[in-house]
């Protein structure tokens, strides 16, 4: 938590001695700032589909598989190029592939606007889903390379939490556009916001600078080829990434129908996405402070525990009570997440680090892709309620994976991220 309050101390010193200028915080932090908003963009564009799917279903007149699939390549498309991209970001400048990434999913998304079959739908979701390799593995590599020792931790944290904010002002932002348009004018108009965002950041980074707290040299592990210096920790946090990864996006996928299902109109799912979203965005900043304190293993079983519970829950609870469980479910559903993310930095030398996060983040984020498919089915077969039965079985698995979590030195896991 001190680096949080250092890196607040450093931006307050930046504006008294530039006499309250805002330009100083842009100035110091400024890939940090830009990245944290094309972050906020890429991961508030790949949650609006999830408001959409039941108009889209409706429309084209879906099964349940056929909506998993849909959802499926727009997550895989976005996931198996992780890697290839964080090898280019070791030839090219960050800031430019991370605007080139923003353009991309923007076109995409204005193309998908204008499909008018569901085969054209999930091409084009592919090729919008395509862009978002880019982000993740790149955007968190290079924060965490500029400010490879002072600040990391908070700084990742702010990246992460900036995704978080997109999650939850773009389901809102659905919601009201569906009070006077469509489901395809909500892509072209998010899509164009976006488009027009990447020239306005291509213009801002159009000039490479120096990164300003990039001058300790810091002495880490010797790792393998691919920069890695525990494997095996790093395989752990992979496997219970996979788990944690589909988890998310198979309850993201269904609860909209299980909103409709209690008799909940479309209009208002965007806005209880938007609460579960908040939660989450709550969770990414508290479960980070909690296990600075507390150690991974701890934190890993209380959020699964309530996840899991939360999920179990869902199908019976009425909809009076609904919203103070979204807000449980996501704080608890994010949980593990931040534990995971901020792991990864520590477990690769920091030449290689983009490396590390694409093979990571492909993992994760392509466990994200096949989920959906897999529960669709079972929805189709055994019904709705299934879904979430199972899922929350699955969920409690990550309990057994994290149990070698429990004997790891508190400081070797989560505190370096704190420095």
């Amino acid at each position: 938590m001190g680096s949080r309050s250092n890196l607040f101390f450093a931006i307050l010193c930046s504006l008294k001695e530039k006499k309250g200028s805002y330009k100083a915080i842009f100035n110091n932090h400024n890939y940090l700032i830009g990245s944290s908003f094309l972050h906020l963009m890429n991961d508030g564009f790949f949650v609006i589909l999830y408001p959409l799917l039941p108009l889209i279903a409706r429309e084209f007149n879906l099964p349940l598989f056929r909506v998993g699939i849909l959802r499926a390549t727009f997550s895989f498309s976005a996931s198996f190029l992780q890697l290839p991209f964080a090898l280019l970001s070791e030839k090219f400048w960050e800031m430019f592939l991370l605007v080139v990434g923003m353009g991309w999913v923007s076109t995409g998304l204005i193309a998908m606007g204008f499909t008018v079959t569901f085969v054209q739908l999930l091409l084009f979701s592919i090729f919008s889903g395509l862009g978002g390799n880019i982000q993740h593995p790149v955007g968190s590599a290079f924060v965490s390379r500029i400010y490879d020792k002072k600040w990391r931790g908070s700084t990742i944290g702010v990246l992460n939490f900036s995704g978080d904010l997109g999650k939850i002002i773009f389901p809102l932002l659905i919601s009201a556009i569906l009070l006077s348009f469509d489901w395809r004018t909500c892509l072209i108009i998010l899509g164009s916001m976006g488009l027009l965002f990447s020239f306005s950041s291509g213009w801002i980074f159009r000039k490479k600078k120096d990164m300003p707290y990039q001058k300790e040299v810091i002495e880490y592990p010797t790792g393998n080829r691919w920069g890695i210096t525990s494997p095996a920790r790093f395989i752990l946090m992979s496997l219970i990434g996979i788990i944690d990864g589909a988890t998310r996006t198979v309850l993201l996928t269904f609860i909209p129908f299980l909103f409709l299902q209690k008799g909940i109109p479309a209009s208002k799912t965007g806005f209880l996405l938007t609460i579960l979203f908040t939660g989450g965005a709550l969770g990414k900043l508290g479960c980070g402070f909690f296990a600075d304190r507390l150690g991974n293993f701890k934190i890993i079983l209380i959020t699964e525990v309530l996840t899991g519970l939360s999920i179990l829950i869902f199908p019976s609870i009425q909809p009076t009570i609904l919203i103070p469980l979204l807000i449980l479910c996501g704080f608890a559903l994010n949980g593990t997440s931040t534990v995971l993310y901020k792991t990864i930095a520590d477990l690769v030398t920091p030449e290689k680090r983009a490396r590390g996060y694409g093979i990571f983040y492909s993992i994760y984020l392509g466990s994200e892709a096949f989920g959906p498919i897999i529960f669709g089915f079972i929805g189709d077969a055994l019904g709705l309620r299934w879904i979430f039965f199972i899922l929350a079985f699955i969920t409690f698995l990550i309990i057994p994976l994290a149990l070698p979590l429990r004997n790891t030195s508190h400081t070797d896991t989560v505190s370096a991220h704190f420095e």
